[in-house]
Formats: structure tokens, C-alpha cells, sequence
């Protein structure tokens, strides 16, 4: 596939996947979380947006303002605002290689995205985005060849779930000690449910969390599983000119999965970190020395 069309759908896979994590960790944090003060709305508003990969300002007054910019604001990179236009963009310029159903699922969102949300509306709103994002990645999933396309629109998805989960783990809102911190991060990785399924739930605690969100080996949420899929994509499409990003992200994939679920627990916000930061650097080295196009000589 010509790398130009590879980019193009590598960034749609990745820009699908952040409308949903923006949308849940909004949702969790912001639009439900607990009545609190203004300071810790601003603590609040200043971690989401180091999780999220904001570089705007990390001093939002209210909780209105950090939903005005991390959900609609075309502005900011970081949004879902942001996030859907990239997605429709990006699909438009690879018209030759995905479906017309994704293509219109793209499109009808790009053109119903609002442009103002009050705060009472924003969990109907975030659920909206939800919807959408889990649409169009059915879309794929049900359509698609397991062919070049699939692969680098998983591989976009899964670099962006793994990085934003790892620096969520890492970051401030969570408190490894506290299980209701747990909790909410499992409910903003969307994993809440699936957790609570498959356990006891008179015996959770912070240990049993934090096992599931890095170690389940079936749990899509989970740092491993999301690391093993973004692996596997890698290794059918990763060109050898991020031969050494890709070697460090399977070193860091290799650290994780020795983690046992007793240590689980102390190795989250490390092991979050590193992971974050491989992720990122192959991101990075994708776009830089893969997916670049060249300007057209004068």
C-alpha cells in the first residue's frame, strides 16, 4: 500500500479510537464526576488534559470550559471536536481503500458535531460521540479484508487506546491505593463493566484493578492485550525504518508481561509510563519516516 493511503487510514483508525477515549474519560471525570471545588476541578482538568495529550493551557475555571475544549473545540488537537474532522479528512483523502459505509458514518458525524454543549447535556452528548466512534469501528470490523487497510487502521487504534490508557495510569487521577479511584479509571477505560462481571464483587479491591486493567489477557481495556494487538500489526506492516522503535516497544512490552498480578498493583504507574512513552515513539517515528509525503520538487 502506498504509504500516503497508509497514513491516511493508520490516522482514521487512530482519530475513531480517540473520539471514544476522550468521550469516556470526559464523561467519567468531568460531566459525572463528584461535586467537588474549584481547585480540584482544576487538578482535575490539568491531569485529563496531560492524559488526553493537550498542549492548551492546564488552568480551566470550570468544568464547562475544560468540555468546551477537550470535546468541541476545533482548535485543540486533543478533542473530539478535533478528533472527527481528522477521521473524516483522512478517510476522504483514502476514498480508494475504505468503505463507503465508513466513509458516510464519518461524514454524517463530522456534520452533526455541535458546536456548543451545555454542562446538563454533556453525558447525552459524550454518549452521542460514543455511539458514532463504535459505529464506525464496526463498520470496519464487519466489513473490512483482514488485509494492509485493516491492519494499519487497527494498528491507529490500537497505539491510541494503549497510549492514553498507560498515561491515564500513570497520571494524577488515579490513586493506586484507593479503590474507588479504581474504579472510576476502570469505568473510564470502559472496562468497569466487564470487570465487575468477572469477579466477586464483595472481594475488589485496588490489587484485583489494577491486575485486570494491565494483566487481562481478554479484555480488549486491558495493557496487555492492547499491546499484544498493537504488536501483532506491527509485525505484519512495520517497515525496517522504525526497526528500533518497534524493538522497544516489544522491550517494554516484554517488562509488562512479566508483571505478576500480586505486583501489579506497585508496577501500574510505572509500567504505565514506559509504555506510554514507547507508544508515543512509534507514533512519532510512523508519521516521521513512514507515512511523510515528500514535497513535490520545483
Amino acid at each position: 500500500m502506498l504509504s500516503r493511503l497508509a497514513g491516511s487510514v493508520f490516522h482514521v483508525g487512530s482519530a475513531v479510537e480517540r473520539t471514544d477515549v476522550v468521550a469516556r474519560l470526559l464523561d467519567v471525570y468531568v460531566a459525572r464526576g463528584e461535586p467537588s471545588g474549584v481547585d480540584h476541578d482544576r487538578v482535575v482538568a490539568a491531569e485529563l488534559r496531560s492524559v488526553v495529550g493537550s498542549a492548551g493551557p492546564a488552568n480551566d475555571p470550570d468544568r464547562a470550559t475544560t468540555i468546551d475544549s477537550l470535546a468541541l473545540d476545533r482548535h485543540e488537537p486533543a478533542s473530539i471536536a478535533s478528533a472527527v474532522a481528522v477521521a473524516r479528512d483522512h478517510a476522504r483523502r483514502a476514498r480508494d481503500v475504505v468503505s463507503t459505509e465508513l466513509w458516510d458514518c464519518l461524514n454524517v458525524t463530522r456534520s452533526r458535531m455541535p458546536r456548543k454543549v451545555s454542562v446538563d447535556r454533556a453525558h447525552e452528548f459524550l454518549g452521542w460521540v460514543r455511539e458514532r466512534s463504535a459505529l464506525a469501528v464496526g463498520v470496519v470490523e464487519a466489513d473490512a479484508s483482514r488485509d494492509e487497510v485493516w491492519e494499519f487502521f487497527t494498528l491507529g487504534r490500537s497505539l491510541q487506546r494503549c497510549a492514553t490508557t498507560a498515561r491515564l495510569l500513570a497520571s494524577g487521577l488515579l490513586d493506586p491505593e484507593s479503590a474507588p479511584s479504581w474504579a472510576t479509571a476502570l469505568r473510564a477505560c470502559g472496562a468497569g463493566e466487564a470487570f465487575q462481571r468477572g469477579r466477586d464483587h464483595h472481594t475488589l479491591g485496588p490489587e484485583d484493578a489494577a491486575a485486570f486493567l494491565l494483566l487481562d489477557e481478554h479484555s480488549p481495556r486491558s495493557l496487555r492485550f492492547l499491546a499484544g494487538r498493537t504488536a501483532e500489526c506491527l509485525g505484519d506492516v512495520a517497515p525496517s525504518c522504525i526497526d528500533d522503535e518497534v524493538r522497544a516497544f516489544a522491550e517494554t512490552r516484554a517488562d509488562l508481561e512479566a508483571v505478576s498480578e500480586e505486583t501489579a498493583l506497585l508496577a501500574a504507574r510505572v509500567a504505565g509510563r514506559r509504555l506510554a512513552a514507547a507508544a508515543d515513539r512509534v507514533a512519532e517515528a510512523l508519521d516521521e519516516r513512514v507515512f511523510a509525503v515528500s514535497e513535490p520538487a520545483r
